[in-house]
Formats: structure tokens, sequence, C-alpha cells
């Protein structure tokens, strides 16, 4: 006869990882929820195993989930039993396997989706920014006229990014790569700092510390560049090419500061990024669009100063209206 108990440290275990994966993708999760799930994990090879063995059965039952689903229905109470008094108690295997699956099918949704993560999304307005820690220690700063979403999953972490710019300071985590969708391509990282750009189908990706791994989603799942700190890729979305190139990371950072430095620049594309930046936009004539500055705009001045002084050095009139300011 088996002994029940010998199996009770197993069932155990089983139990504790279903409970860690529920607790850590809550909204209440924590920094020192995910260092305490660490813990535990490396407390026991056991542990790891058990996860990988609930994230196996989860898939398998939502795969099956309706032909479990009538297999446990209740039958027609057109059928009339041919037996009658009392029914004899059937043989419990049976039984015990339908129990069990009934029991998973309600517990394997959850835990699968545990494991997935839940999807929280960010926005900002113009000329808002946000600083957003997340419970695996990593820490995003959100742009104004951003907005991006995030799935911590038990196997990697997910980031999407929309019209956004934002930094990155990511926790390492061999085990958890950390995943950005922009645009065409997925930028892949497992604890690095950076920053990416994404509007008007303009992507520019900026590495302050560590690797980054850039792929493209129509040219197979090799990376197409590995940035180390100091380089940088621009690329526009649909091209089959990107460009590569040295800077120097602060002028790509400087606006997590309240600086914009600006490198020979159309005005045009310096009042799009002002305008994101601030709650009044700035509008360029067709006739000022082009002209091109080079310098260092204090973002802490208020839009005002800053579209004063861009006015004086390229010999632009300024106009303020109700809605806008207006260059040229």
């Amino acid at each position: 006869m088996t002994d029940a108990r010998a199996n009770e440290p197993a069932e155990a275990v089983r139990r504790e990882a279903a409970e860690w994966l529920v607790r850590v993708q809550s909204d209440a999760a924590t920094a020192d929820d995910w260092a305490a799930l660490t813990g535990w994990l490396e407390a026991s090879p056991d542990h790891l195993a058990a996860f990988e063995e609930a994230e196996l059965v989860a898939a398998e039952l939502d795969d099956q989930r309706e032909a479990l689903g009538q297999a446990l229905a209740p039958p027609d109470a057109k059928v009339v039993a041919l037996r009658r008094g009392p029914a004899r108690p059937r043989r419990g295997g049976v039984v015990a396997a339908l129990a069990a699956a009934a029991a998973a099918l309600v517990v394997a949704p959850m835990v699968w989706r545990a494991a997935e993560g839940q999807t929280q999304v960010y926005r900002t307005a113009p000329g808002e920014v946000r600083d957003i820690a997340l419970a695996d220690g990593s820490h995003i700063r959100l742009n104004g006229a951003s907005q991006i979403s995030v799935r911590l999953g038990w196997r990697a972490r997910h980031v999407a990014m929309g019209q956004a710019e934002a930094s990155f300071d990511v926790a390492k985590d061999p085990g958890r790569p950390f995943l950005v969708a922009v645009g065409d391509q997925q930028v892949r990282v497992v604890g690095t700092q950076f920053n990416i750009s994404h509007y008007d189908r303009h992507i520019v990706v900026t590495v302050r510390r560590g690797v980054v791994e850039v792929r493209q989603k129509d040219m197979g799942g090799q990376p197409i560049a590995r940035l180390t700190r100091g380089h940088e890729l621009r690329h526009v979305e649909g091209a089959k090419t990107s460009a590569e190139s040295t800077t120097d990371p602060a002028i790509a950072f400087a606006w997590t500061e309240g600086r914009l430095i600006c490198q020979d620049e159309t005005l045009a594309d310096i009042a799009a990024r002002l305008s994101r930046r601030y709650a009044t936009p700035i509008r360029v004539t067709a006739a000022a669009a082009g002209k091109r500055f080079s310098g260092v705009l204090e973002l802490g001045d208020g839009e005002d100063a800053v579209a004063r002084r861009l006015g004086q050095y390229l010999s632009v009139p300024v106009n303020r209206t109700q809605t806008e300011i207006i260059l040229g």
C-alpha cells in the first residue's frame, strides 16, 4: 500500500507554486514579493519544477477545456436510469480523475493568467512626465503624450510601446528577459538602461548601460543589432535597414533631467518634441519649419521662455493665442 503521507510534500510545493504565481501577479505585488519569490525558488529545484509543471498542466487543460466541460456536464434530464434503487458506489479512480479535472478547470486558467502576467496600461498627457516602478524592481520614466502597456510574465517581461518616449532601467533577471515591442521591431534586454523614442513611425533606441538586442519582425529571429553603451539605432517602420551610430547617451536621456539637447535639428522637429513636453502645443509655420537649431533648452523655464529663445536665435516671430504658441 502506498503511503499517502509520501505525497504530501510534493502536493504542498504545488500549492505553494500556484499561490506564488497569483501573489506576484496581483496589483498589490511589490519588489519585495519578487525578491521573496526568488528566494523560494532558489531554496529547492523542486520549487522551479512545480512552476513548470503547473504551466504545462494549465496549457493542456486550456486546450482541452471544451472537451472536459462536456465530459463533466450533468446528464440530460430526459434520460431514464435503467437501474432501480440506490446506486452502488463507483470505482474511485474515474470519479477522482473527473473531480481533479473539474478542479483543474477552475484553477488552471487562474494559474495560467498569473504565469502570463496581467497587462497594465500607462498613459501620459502632453506636459506630463510619469515615473513607474514595476514589481520586478525595474523603473520606467514616461515622457509626455505617451502610452505603453506592461505585462510581467513568469518567463518574460513584456512592454508594448505606442506613440511614446520612455527611459528604462531594467532589473537584471537572466531567466526572465525584458522585451519591448516598438513598431516593427523588438528590443530584448536582461538588465540594462536605455531610452526609446517612438513617434510618427520613427524609432530611436539609445543605450546608456548594458547590452540591448534589436530584432525586426520581418527579418527572421536573429538580432539585426547588438547595442552597447554609447550606441544608438535609428529606424523608420517598414524600412529594411536601420542606421547604427555612436552617441553620447546624455543627449537622449536629457529630457529625464528637464533639458532638451538639440543637435542641428529642424524647428519643426523641435516644436513636435516640445509639444509633447508642454501642455500648450507649439506650432511652426511652413516658412520657419526648416530652420535649424543646436543648443540646450531648459524645459523648466516654461514654454513661453523656450519659445522666445528659439524665436530670438532663429529670427522668427513668436505669437501666442489662447490655445497654442506659433513660431514663424
